[in-house]
């Protein structure tokens, strides 16, 4: 922890790694780096990488009017040793105890990106020395740890701001989106542009990590001045550095790698050139040469008894496969036949079951068959409510019809009649009343005969 608190100036001296690689290089040596971080919070486990600590910690955001909900975050700890020695402040966290922290897997992470482990621990520790010596200065810095957020200080107060999905994705309650939505102090820190704990407030330059780059604030259009140690010249190529920064044994393989693919191209160079005529005398040479070779000598084979042709292996394999097929073929023919038998059975069975059920459903020929298409079904409910409707209407028409306008309606309508159905009912009449003369009744209309029949029957 001591080896970051600086007394001196950081010369480019001691940044040795720095020097010999490129930006590209270290970005990627950090970026294999947060995603390591990353991995480890996933697994609820802290993380130290010299500077400070990452760990993920138990909160409360307070939603609404007084609702809490419990919610899992990350936070960033940076060392107390780098914290009283730069003056720095930042808001107090408890870390847990049960979660004792991790140095980074170097190995690991060299592994990841295939470089030499001595290169990426070089260059993590050399980049940490030059954080230091931002904070030495008194410089406005941002280090980005890619996929996890972004480490800003801003006049000695230090922030820890984390991207959106890696707050959703390490939070195992569920609940962290709806306490980034409704929780002020949450969404505090979400690393988003506007006015929050990352916003630049220097008009000096923003020393920017792991880029080694100083940014104008306020300014979108000044360009990034590098501040990465340049490498010296060496007398025997220019600005060429001695030693790669790859793993030798990825480098092992890529050589192997290329060297086969340039035979195979060479070959096939060749033999387009040759021409078919010339390919078959080289084929042949190779064979002979082959055939030339000394080969092992033969072990004795087991003689089988004279009892017949045995097949050979070949043949044995051949036949037992050709049996394995014929035995799936037919177990798969005798599964689709049991299946159609029961659809068909079901099918059956509803169609069947559909007049058993008539009373309980008013659109029983609608559901009881499920191999119907949809298309029909909707048409024939949508008919079947039309007709439903109708009925309604005119049963409502009929009770709302007083007994002057049913009489109206009948002598409209036997105004409407044919000429021959009003004879009909003329005749019919005319027989009524002989008959009524012929019993010595009046031929009056039963609506007269009442108020008589209640006079007879009265006092």
């Amino acid at each position: 922890m001591t080896k970051y608190l600086l007394f001196n100036p950081l010369g480019p001296e001691k940044l040795p790694t720095l020097k010999e690689l490129t930006t590209s290089e270290i970005c990627k040596v950090w970026a294999a780096a947060s995603k390591y971080i990353r991995r480890q919070l996933l697994q609820k486990r802290a993380v130290d990488i010299g500077v400070g600590t990452f760990a993920v910690v138990p909160a409360c955001a307070t939603v609404g009017e007084g609702e809490v909900l419990p919610v899992e975050r990350p936070v960033f700890q940076p060392c107390r040793f780098l914290k009283k020695f730069y003056k720095l402040k930042c808001a107090k966290t408890k870390m847990p105890d049960d979660t004792p922290p991790v140095p980074l897997d170097f190995e690991q992470i060299a592994a990841d990106i295939h470089f030499r482990q001595d290169i990426v621990e070089q260059c993590i520790h050399e980049t940490l020395l030059f954080f230091a010596g931002a904070l030495r200065d008194d410089k406005e810095v941002e280090f980005s740890f890619k996929g996890i957020g972004i480490l800003a200080v801003r006049r000695k107060a230090l922030s820890m701001t984390f991207f959106d999905d890696c707050l959703l994705q390490l939070d195992a309650t569920g609940n962290m989106l709806a306490a980034l939505i409704g929780d002020a102090k949450m969404r505090a820190i979400v690393a988003f542009p506007g006015k929050t704990d990352f916003t630049r407030l220097s008009r000096d330059g923003v020393v920017t990590l792991p880029r080694l780059a100083a940014e104008t604030p306020h300014q979108a259009a000044a360009p990034a001045i590098s501040l990465k140690p340049q490498r010296e010249p060496a007398p025997w190529g220019g600005g060429a550095r001695r030693v790669s920064v790859l793993d030798p044994v990825f480098l092992a393989q890529r050589r192997v790698s290329l060297a086969r693919q340039l035979a195979k191209e060479g070959e096939h160079a060749k033999a387009t050139e040759a021409g078919p005529d010339r390919v078959l005398p080289e084929i042949q040479q190779k064979s002979q040469e082959e055939l030339k070779q000394p080969r092992p000598p033969a072990q004795p084979r087991l003689e089988l008894p004279a009892c017949g042709p045995q097949p050979s292996g070949t043949g044995t394999r051949s036949l037992r496969t050709q049996r394995e097929e014929k035995r799936l073929r037919l177990l798969m023919a005798s599964k689709r036949q049991e299946l159609e038998a029961e659809a068909w059975r079901q099918y059956h069975a509803n169609r069947r079951g559909r007049n058993t059920e008539q009373g309980q459903s008013p659109c029983r020929h609608l559901f009881e068959d499920p191999h119907r298409p949809p298309h029909l079904l909707r048409k024939a409910y949508a008919e079947k409510l039309m007709k439903e409707g109708l009925q309604q209407k005119e049963k409502e028409k009929e009770r709302c019809q007083s007994p002057a306008r049913q009489r109206a309606s009948e002598g409209r309508a036997e105004l409407h009649l044919p000429g021959r159905a009003r004879q009909d009912r003329g005749e019919k009449t005319r027989l009524l009343e002989r008959r009524w003369k012929a019993q010595g009744l009046a031929a009056t209309p039963r609506s007269c005969e009442q108020p008589r029949r209640a006079q007879r029957q009265g006092p």
